[in-house]
């Protein structure tokens, strides 16, 4: 009996190796461990510019577009004193944001990839 009961100890053991071997959590586990460690946190500063960088393309093209055209409408309403140059000045900011915001919906189309 001795020699029976040694031979189901060792195929239990053998059974639970096995059953250890392929857990499908093991996989899962190894993958998470290696995302955290790829994607740690590390601490520094973030200035104004990562920040400003990090929006869509389409608001980052509207910013310059206004920063753009705002500083020649003010200028041509100081330079033209004439009562039509508020007017002007105004189109001329709309439409340097529209246009910057076409601009950068089309950066974020091809980033999405729209262009294949």
């Amino acid at each position: 009996m001795g020699k029976n009961e040694d031979e189901i100890r060792r195929l239990q053991r053998l059974r639970d190796e096995q059953l250890q071997a392929r857990d499908p959590q093991a996989k899962a586990r190894t993958r998470n461990q290696r995302l955290a460690t790829k994607h740690r946190w590390v601490k520094k500063k973030t200035s104004v510019w990562e920040i400003i960088r990090d929006f869509p393309a389409k608001w980052y093209y509207m910013l310059i577009g206004l920063l753009i055209t705002f500083p020649a409408a003010v200028l041509l309403n100081v330079l033209v004193n004439a009562p039509w140059t508020l007017t002007v000045g105004g189109v001329i900011v709309l439409f340097g944001v529209v246009a910057g915001r076409v601009i950068g919906a089309v950066f974020d189309w091809r980033d999405e990839g729209w262009n294949r």
